[in-house]
């Protein structure tokens, strides 16, 4: 039997769930920022005042869920790197060598596909902005904590600057399969991605020298 408090946590978190696949939904029909706080509290079975005890506002809402997207990315990414044994000789190159063919492993189609759906992909919201640098970082932070793990005796700065030149190479890799296949998930626009995301690495591997 559980108890009033088990109760209360239980009720909270699965409006939580219903609020956050609601306006994923909405967002996906309609467009950001083109539904109420009465669609999304109509679509996800509870009232106005519960969305604010959750969320400041519906596109709040939407964030969080694209967050949740991008942490199974994460998750997915540090789980195919702790099934990869680390270098024999540890060192920045070879840690490199092991999160680059990680990264390439990592399906990252699919949730950037519906991430793309539910925010799209221009950067002429400022709220998507916002919600877009502070992923970033996060993502370089715990991407850093990995690199950090793996080569515990690099220097951190180096360590530092492995990890965003990673995730900025992705970002960019990102924007421009986008602008080609419309963010749409299709074996094509797969195609595409490997090949933006092979170039990114390639150019991070052997510099723009030359």
């Amino acid at each position: 039997m559980l108890h009033s408090d088990d109760r209360r946590r239980q009720v909270k978190s699965a409006n939580r769930r219903a609020i956050l696949d609601a306006a994923a939904d909405l967002a996906e029909e309609r467009g950001l920022g083109r539904f109420t706080v009465e669609d999304l509290a109509e679509r996800a079975g509870v009232s106005r005042r519960t969305i604010f005890n959750h969320f400041a506002s519906v596109d709040d809402a939407v964030y969080a869920r694209c967050s949740e997207l991008l942490g199974v990315i994460v998750d997915d990414f540090v789980e195919l790197a702790d099934a990869t044994p680390p270098p024999d000789a540890p060192s920045t190159g070879a840690v490199f060598e092991q999160l680059a063919d990680v990264i390439e492993r990592t399906d990252l189609v699919r949730p950037l596909s519906r991430i793309a759906r539910l925010v799209g992909t221009g950067e002429n919201h400022p709220a998507t902005i916002m919600w877009g640098h502070e992923v970033l970082q996060n993502v370089t932070a715990r991407l850093t904590d990995e690199v950090a793990r793996r080569n515990p005796h690099s220097d951190p700065f180096t360590v530092a600057l492995l990890a965003s030149s990673l995730i900025n190479a992705m970002e960019v890799a990102f924007t421009q399969w986008a602008a080609e296949t419309g963010a749409a998930d299709t074996p094509g626009s797969r195609l595409v991605w490997q090949r933006l995301l092979r170039t990114a690495v390639e150019h991070l591997r052997h510099g723009f020298a030359g």
